[in-house]
Order: structure tokens, then sequence, then C-alpha cells
């Protein structure tokens, strides 16, 4: 695989360009989407400090489905399509605008909401890389308080844009592809919760710098190779809670390579007791 490490990606934006392309008044609908795993949402959080013009978007409620989770979906299931369009019509995400989302963690909740709008037909998304500590560290500014959307919305969702797999899919993929688990490896092994059966570890973390920004394209697929992930064979993944897989998804998107979700993750699987657990 030939890697052009020069070229801007579509599925991330750093600090410098995205304050250039502010100043330059384009239109860029910024969606702040803190969260905390186990916890409500992190609304007073955002409203303490957030990036100027930034929205927030509610990862539980707005980007998964409390119906589905209630029904044992797993922690965070895909959200309903049309819950998700009314709020992102409330957002004011038009047709036509650019979405940057960003959080203050490691990058998996933005990478959540960047998944779920693509997997909703949002083409035009992208995660700010390192997110809001990136921002703060280059010293830029921050507002505090509840922004309005600038603009109403007939933006329409059109589900499905992204792969995806259901339980049995992700039962059956190690037959024919690589089922990637990138929960941190002590969940994953013996003396964890164990894995899918035939699933390999791979944790997200290694995906990431010190600094909690996304690893060069060129150092991503060294370090697949290191662990023996074949990224020639089809791939897809799960985590806990089908939020740091999707920035698994993200990351080999950075090297072309497309990757299916099992959104409902460890915490449907388990769900029930009725699934086998390999350790």
């Amino acid at each position: 695989m030939t890697l052009h490490p020069s070229l801007r990606s579509p599925n991330t934006i750093s600090v410098d360009e995205l304050a250039a392309q502010l100043t330059a008044n384009r239109d860029i609908a910024l969606i702040d989407v803190r969260f905390t795993p186990g916890k409500p949402g992190r609304r007073d959080s955002y409203l303490e400090a957030h990036l100027p013009g930034a929205l927030y978007i509610d990862l539980p409620t707005e980007l998964a489905d409390p119906v589905a989770r209630d029904d044992g979906g797993g922690s965070n299931p895909l959200p309903d399509p049309t819950r998700l369009q009314a709020d992102l019509r409330r957002l004011g995400i038009g047709r036509s605008c650019s979405v940057v989302v960003y959080d203050d963690s490691n990058g998996a909740p933005a990478a959540r909401a960047w998944w779920v709008l693509r997997w909703a037909g949002i083409a035009d998304a992208k995660l700010l890389d390192g997110g809001l500590n990136a921002w703060k560290a280059a010293g830029l500014r921050l507002t505090s308080g509840e922004v309005l959307p600038r603009q109403s919305s007939d933006i329409e969702v059109r589900a499905g844009a992204l792969p995806f797999l259901q339980a049995d899919e992700a039962a059956a993929f190690p037959a024919k592809g690589t089922l990637v688990d990138v929960r941190p490896l002590a969940q994953f092994g013996a003396d964890g919760t164990g894995h899918i059966p035939g699933a390999k570890s791979f944790p997200a973390e290694q995906l990431l710098g010190p600094d909690k920004k996304l690893l060069a394209r060129s150092e991503i697929a060294a370090r697949l190779e290191q662990a023996g992930i074949d990224i020639a064979r089809p791939l897809a993944t799960y985590c806990g809670g089908g939020i740091a897989s999707t920035l698994f998804v993200l990351a080999l998107a950075e090297i072309e390579k497309e990757v299916s979700l099992y959104p409902g993750s460890w915490s449907e699987w388990i769900a029930g007791g009725r699934r086998p657990i390999e350790r």
C-alpha cells in the first residue's frame, strides 16, 4: 500500500487548519462531543468553555439510541435515523456545511460522532486532531455559555453509508476476515472478561501518540503490521460500548482501509449471557 503523508486528510483536521478556515469564515459546524463512559452527558463542561461557535451534542442520547439500549442493544446502539435527523436539524447542520467534531479526551467520543455522521450520509465530517486540548495548547480562544444554531436545516439522514455488523454477523466474521477487539489488553485476555471467539486484540490507544493525536499514516500501518493484522483482509472492529472502535475505523480510513463496525460491541455481546466467550 502506497501512503501519501503530504495529502490532507478527508477525515481529520489540525488545529491550525481549523483556525485558518474559521478566520476565513468557512461554513463550518463545530460540534462538542465531550463524554465520560458510564456517566451522563457533559453539557456543564461545554458551557464552561468551548471552541467559539461550537454546539454541544449528547452522545448517550443523540449519538445512540436509549430505547435500544434498554432492550439489550449494548451501551451505545446506533441512533434512530428519524431522531438523529431531528437532532441534526436542531443543530443547524445543513447539507452544504462542513462539520468538525472534537472532545476533550482521546478522540474516541468525537470519532463516534464522526462515524455516526458519515453513516448518516454526511460526507464532509472531520475530527479535530488532538481535540480541545490541542486547541488550548495552541493558545487559541475559547468561549463559554450556550450557542444558538446559525440557521435552520432541512438535512435528510440517509443511514447506512458506512458498513456495520449485527451480533450474528460479528460472530461469523472471523471465518472470512479479522475481527479486531480494541479494548485494553487486560480486558481481552485470560484474566479479563474475555472476547468474541476468533477476535484479535489491538488496543485503540496504540493508534495515538502521547499528545492524543492520531499517529502518522505510515506509523498506523506499521503498528498494524507489528500486531499481525493483515490489512489486505476484510476487517471489522468492536470495543466495550461502540465508541473506541470508531477511532479504529477512522484511523484505518486514514490509510484508505474500510472497516466494518460492530456498534453493539462487548456490552451487547454479553447481554443475557447467551453468546460464547473466549479467553
